[in-house]
C-alpha cells in the first residue's frame, strides 16, 4: 500500500476504529505510542474497560509500593498537579471498571492511597465518562474511594455488601441516575441500621430499571416501596444463606395488585417459610410479568407446593418463563405418588405462552409419560424444559420412560434443550415412526439422573428420535461415587448414538450417490 493510500485509511475514523478494536492489547498499546493520528482511538480502546484491579491505572499517577506485607500498595512520593494532568488524559477514556481479582494484602491498593488521591485531586471528575462499576469483593466504607468512583454518568453499579460496611449510605449520592443496581454478597443478618439505610435509599432510585439484591434485605414494607417504582423492569432477590438470622416470616409477604410494579417484566424471589402459599397474593391477574423465578427455601410439603404453583399460575397467567427451586421436602415420600406429584404441576398447564420451564428439587419426584404428554401439549412454544434432581434415579423411583421424549418431539417444534430423568431400563411403550423426530432446533438432550438400560436398545431409540443436525446427548458430570457407573454407561450410550447417526448419514450419502447418475 502506498504512503498516500495508507494515510487515507488512517484518516477514516470508521476504519481506524475497526482496526484498533480488533488488535490485541499489546499491539494497541504500540499504536498509541507510535501513531499520533490514531493515538486517542487506541487509548480509548485500551482504557475503556479496566478489568481485574486498578493498580496499572493508578500507577500512571505515580509509582506504587507496599511498605510491609500488611500495608497494601501506596504511592512512593507525594502527588503533584502534573501527575493529575497526565492521569486525567487516560482516565477520561474509562467507561467500565470490573474489580475481580482477590489479591494478597501486599498487592492490594491500600485505603491510604485513595485518601491521598481524594486530598490532592483536581475539581474535575476523575472518571468523567464512567458508566459502569462492578466489584466482587466487599469494599470498606471509604468515602475517599466512593468520591473518586461515583460520578453523575454512572448508571450501572454492582457492589458486594457485608456487615458492618455501610455501602447503602454511599450509594445515595448517585442513586438518581442508576438504571442497574446489584448488591451482591451473602449477608447472614439484616440489622436495623441497614434497613433504615435501604428505606432511605429506595425513594432516591428514581430511574432504576434492574435491581438485584439478597432476599434478606427485602421485607414486606420494603417490597411495598419497591412496587411503586415506575421504571423497574427486573427485580431479583438472591437466595440467602441457610444459616442466616431471619426476621419473622410474617415480614416476608408479597402482595400484587394491578397498579403495583407497572413496568415489571422479570421477578426473582425467595420464600423461606415451610408453607409458602399464603405469602403470595394477587387481587387481579398481572399479565405484564413474563419471567418468574421462585426459591422455596423452607421445608416444603406437597400440599403447600401445589397451592403455591396454583397461586403463581393464577396471578401471572402470561408467563414466558418459570423457575421453581425447592431446597428441601418435608416428606420425600409424598412425591413418590405420580398422581399427587402431577397435581403440583397441573395448575401450570394454563400458562399457554410458556417458553422456559425449570424445576429443581432436592430428591426424586415421580411422574408418568401421560403427564409429560399433557405438559408438552399445553406448552407448544417451549424452548427448554428442565426437570432436575440432584441424585440419580433408581428404576422404581419414576414411571417415566424414554417414551416421554416422543411427546416433546410431537408437540414442541421449537424445543432447544431438554433435561429430564427417566427409567431407561423400561421398554418404551410408544413405537417410533419415520415422522417421529425432534426438529432441528434441539441442540441438547440431557438425561441426568436417568437409570440406564441395555446400551444398544437405548442408543437406537434415542438416535431414531434425533434429527440429522448437531445435537449433544449429555449426562451431567459428578464426582459422587453413586454417579460413576451411571455416567460411564451414559457415555457409552452417547458415543453409540453418535456412531448410529454418523452411519445413517453415511448410508444416505452413499444411497444418493448410487441413484444420482440414473437421474442425470
Amino acid at each position: 500500500m502506498s504512503t498516500s493510500a495508507s494515510s487515507k485509511v488512517w484518516a477514516i475514523p470508521e476504519l481506524v476504529n475497526l482496526i484498533v478494536w480488533r488488535c490485541p492489547g499489546s499491539m494497541t498499546a504500540k499504536l498509541a505510542q507510535v501513531n499520533k493520528a490514531i493515538s486517542e482511538i487506541a487509548l480509548a480502546s485500551l482504557y475503556r474497560v479496566i478489568l481485574g484491579n486498578m493498580h496499572d491505572l493508578l500507577a500512571i499517577l505515580a509509582p506504587m509500593e507496599a511498605h510491609s506485607d500488611e500495608s497494601g500498595l501506596t504511592f512512593v512520593r507525594p502527588l503533584e498537579q502534573s501527575d493529575w494532568t497526565r492521569f486525567l488524559k487516560y482516565s477520561a477514556h474509562v467507561k467500565e471498571i470490573f474489580l475481580m481479582e482477590i489479591l494478597p494484602q501486599r498487592q492490594a491498593i491500600s485505603p491510604e492511597a485513595f485518601c491521598v488521591m481524594d486530598a490532592t485531586r483536581p475539581t474535575d471528575a476523575i472518571f468523567p465518562f464512567l458508566t459502569s462499576f462492578t466489584t466482587f469483593e466487599p469494599l470498606a466504607s471509604s468515602n475517599h474511594f466512593y468520591r473518586l468512583i461515583y460520578q453523575k454518568r454512572l448508571t450501572k453499579l454492582s457492589v458486594c455488601w457485608e456487615t458492618p460496611f455501610r455501602v447503602l449510605q454511599n450509594v445515595r449520592i448517585i442513586a438518581a441516575t442508576l438504571r442497574l443496581l446489584n448488591i451482591k454478597g451473602s449477608p447472614k443478618a439484616f440489622d436495623s441500621l441497614t434497613r433504615q439505610e435501604f428505606l432511605a435509599l429506595i425513594p432516591e432510585l428514581k430511574t432504576i430499571a434492574v435491581l438485584e439484591l439478597a432476599s434478606i434485605l427485602v421485607t414486606s414494607d420494603i417490597f411495598e416501596m419497591l412496587s411503586s417504582k415506575e421504571h423497574l423492569q427486573i427485580l431479583s432477590m438472591i437466595l440467602t444463606p441457610a444459616d442466616a438470622v431471619r426476621n419473622p416470616i410474617d415480614e416476608y409477604r408479597y402482595h400484587f395488585t394491578e397498579e403495583k410494579f407497572p413496568s415489571l417484566r422479570g421477578l426473582t424471589l425467595e420464600d423461606p417459610s415451610d408453607g409458602p402459599h399464603p405469602n403470595f397474593s394477587t387481587l387481579t391477574a398481572i399479565t405484564r410479568l413474563q419471567s418468574l423465578k421462585v426459591a422455596l427455601s423452607g421445608k416444603v410439603t406437597l400440599e403447600s407446593f401445589r397451592r403455591c404453583s396454583s397461586a403463581l399460575s393464577a396471578g401471572f397467567p402470561c408467563l414466558h418463563s418459570i423457575t421453581i427451586t425447592v431446597t428441601k421436602f418435608q416428606d420425600n415420600t409424598e412425591f413418590m405418588d405420580s398422581s399427587e406429584t402431577f397435581s403440583v404441576f397441573q395448575p401450570l398447564l394454563s400458562l399457554t405462552e410458556l417458553r422456559h420451564f425449570r424445576i429443581e428439587v432436592p430428591s426424586h419426584i415421580s411422574l408418568t409419560d401421560e403427564h409429560i404428554e399433557q405438559m408438552a401439549r399445553a406448552w407448544p412454544h417451549l424452548l427448554d424444559f428442565h426437570l432436575g434432581c440432584k441424585t440419580p434415579f433408581e428404576g422404581d423411583e419414576t414411571e417415566l420412560t424414554l417414551s416421554c421424549l416422543v411427546s416433546f418431539a410431537e408437540h414442541c417444534p421449537s424445543l432447544q434443550c431438554l433435561c429430564i430423568g427417566v427409567d431407561a431400563t423400561a421398554v418404551p411403550h410408544r413405537p417410533l415412526t419415520d415422522k417421529t423426530v425432534f426438529s432441528e432446533s434441539l441442540i441438547i438432550l440431557e438425561l441426568s439422573g436417568s437409570s440406564v438400560g441395555e446400551t444398544i436398545a437405548v442408543a437406537s431409540y434415542i438416535a431414531d428420535l434425533l434429527h440429522g443436525g448437531d445435537c449433544l446427548v449429555h449426562h451431567a458430570k459428578s464426582s459422587d461415587e453413586s454417579w460413576r457407573y451411571r455416567i460411564h454407561k451414559w457415555n457409552e450410550v452417547a458415543t453409540l448414538v453418535d456412531n448410529i447417526r454418523e452411519a445413517r448419514s453415511r448410508g444416505v450419502r452413499r444411497a444418493f450417490n448410487l441413484v444420482a447418475p440414473e437421474g442425470r
